[in-house]
């Protein structure tokens, strides 16, 4: 067994030629691979910016469509539905304290205990009228926001209602 043990001092140098050989190999294989990487994520890249011009133009479609429902129409040309109440309801009353009759709202402000404990009711704003009733007619939560954005909106404005 010690006669077939060689040190590697003992052994000869590689030729330098083969070297330059392996190390050619190498660096053209690398390259090789590297480069068809490269070209399969450029056109996975197209493919993807193909798809996305395509929902692009259908959602610009569907815009078009929804512009076209007079019911939404109408909803953006006539009051907002705030505006729809009755004055007394929109009035804002606290009972008595020892009767049980309404008070008017200029002495309920009187008594600032009574006034804390009844937060005011958030008002929906006109603007946002149409995508209430985007989200009613079925259009998705996520849809209905991209669109506020769109507008320049704020688009969790909605999540206060829902």
């Amino acid at each position: 067994m010690d006669s077939l043990t060689m040190q590697k001092h003992e052994l000869p140098p590689t030729n330098q030629k083969r070297m330059v050989a392996f190390i050619n190999h190498f660096i053209v294989s690398t390259v090789t691979f590297l480069n068809k990487f490269a070209s399969d994520c450029e056109s996975k890249f197209v493919t993807y910016e193909q798809k996305i011009q395509n929902l692009e133009a259908s959602l610009l479609i569907v815009e078009a469509k929804l512009a076209s429902i007079d019911v939404l129409k109408q909803l953006n040309d006539g009051p907002p539905a705030s505006a729809e109440m009755k004055p007394s309801d929109s009035q804002p009353t606290a009972l008595g304290s020892s009767e049980g009759e309404p008070v008017p709202a200029g002495e309920v402000q009187s008594q600032p205990e009574i006034s804390t404990l009844n937060p005011p009711a958030l008002e929906r704003d006109p603007k946002y009228d149409l995508y209430f009733k985007m989200l009613q007619l079925g259009v998705p939560l996520g849809a209905v926001k991209n669109k506020i954005s769109f507008e320049g909106l704020d688009p969790d404005y909605i999540d206060r209602f829902l």
